[in-house]
């Protein structure tokens, strides 16, 4: 294939679907016998389109690539996805409805990289495309809310789901939250599920929707448009793609909790990632800072405010506060007390051992910053450790020891 249109559809659409990937300019020669798509080292991948070709692009990010496992999605599975479908549109891109193609892109790649046969990639994307079209319209004024499972195991159905759709009762059978219309991989409606709150809630997966994530296991598939208009889909107890604004994400879980490294309770980081997703999902933002043990005596040379501070407590909001959080530490309280904490206006900062130190924080933060304050805070909180984003559009930025690079990207 030529270099040049694969170069810039990796670009297009294979780049935006991985946060914080760069694709390289120049590509690394090929043979016959190379794979097309190959881990070079943990934080490159290299791929081409066609067997013939004597180059591979490059795919690089400084965060690791993860590895496959029966419960992981790797990103090398949507490198292959997107090269899958780049070939099967190769003749169709050279004619003149080539913009229509492109535009199909990222949800066939979506579909491709969880799905294994043609059937179940065009039963995907007909609830993907209703989830979309059920995204920009309202019933009886109000926004859509709509969850779709398919389960492997299901019997026949007696309607298609491209039927149901059609008819406006299709927009009530499901609130998005936990009950759900449900479908084999035919497309098929097979019956509805009200699902019950899981005993364990799922930790890479928003809170809100932690019924139908714990569903989504044993070849289940998940599919939720939520009141925003941003598209889920969840397998394996987990969220594993996103479309938000219009463009879609993949999200691997366990590299982001490796690269925020710090502290070494993965408790701790775990919590604060989970808590990410949630503040993501409902638009809130948060900006939240891990205070490591080198900085235990120094943290409020940045949070300069004692009125922030829970110890000792001399405000009305930190009196308030340290009654509900008590002696617990912030990987123990209840995951929505954790959202709404660090959904206030100001920086939530948490020790080494999950301690909360100050919540709705002022910080000090140096003269010149660029990128909006959010931006500004994250750098700052990690000068003492670990600084997060979570922006209102719901990108998450992690930052190490005041560096400009981020050290994670989700969405």
């Amino acid at each position: 294939m030529d270099k040049a249109q694969l170069h810039e559809l990796a670009k297009d659409f294979l780049k935006p679907l991985i946060p914080g990937s760069v694709l390289e300019p120049d590509s690394v020669p090929s043979a016959k016998k190379d794979t097309l798509v190959a881990l070079a080292d943990p934080c490159t991948i290299h791929f081409k389109a066609e067997t013939s070709d004597t180059y591979r692009l490059v795919l690089r990010r400084s965060q690791p690539f993860s590895k496959a496992t029966s419960r992981t999605v790797p990103e090398s599975d949507v490198v292959e996805a997107f090269v899958h479908v780049v070939r099967a549109m190769k003749g169709g891109l050279q004619q003149w409805y080539k913009a229509d193609l492109r535009a199909t892109f990222p949800r066939r790649v979506v579909a491709k990289a969880l799905c294994s046969t043609k059937p179940e990639e065009e039963a995907v994307l007909g609830a993907m495309d209703q989830l979309a079209a059920w995204a920009g319209q309202q019933y009886e004024g109000k926004a859509i809310l709509a969850a779709i499972g398919f389960n492997s195991g299901a019997q026949e159905g007696a309607s298609s789901f491209s039927d149901v759709s059609r008819e406006p009762f299709s927009a009530v059978l499901s609130n998005g939250f936990d009950t759900m219309l449900t479908c084999n991989f035919k497309g098929e409606v097979t019956g509805h599920e009200s699902l019950d709150s899981p005993a364990s809630y799922p930790s890479f997966a928003p809170f809100r929707l932690g019924a139908i994530a714990h569903w989504a296991h044993d070849g289940r598939l998940a599919l939720v448009l939520n009141r925003t208009g941003d598209i889920l889909v969840f397998r394996d107890y987990q969220l594993r793609f996103a479309r938000r604004g219009g463009r879609w994400y993949f999200l691997n879980h366990t590299p982001v909790l490796t690269q925020m490294g710090r502290p070494d309770d993965k408790e701790v980081r775990k919590a604060v990632y989970s808590t990410c997703i949630d503040a993501s999902f409902a638009r809130t933002g948060a900006c939240i800072g891990i205070v490591t043990s080198n900085h235990a005596n120094t943290w409020q040379q940045v949070a300069v405010s004692e009125k922030d501070y829970l110890n000792p407590a001399k405000s009305t909001k930190t009196k308030t506060l340290v009654p509900m959080i008590g002696t617990k530490k912030f990987q123990e309280l209840d995951r929505r007390l954790r959202q709404e904490l660090v959904a206030m206006d100001g920086a939530t900062l948490i020790d080494h051992k999950g301690t909360v130190l100050a919540v709705g924080a002022i910080l000090k933060i140096a003269g010149g910053s660029a990128g909006g304050g959010r931006l500004a805070a994250a750098k700052a909180l990690s000068t003492l450790g670990v600084g997060i984003k979570v922006s209102q559009d719901g990108g998450i930025t992690g930052f190490h020891d005041g560096k400009d690079e981020p050290k994670f990207i989700v969405m």
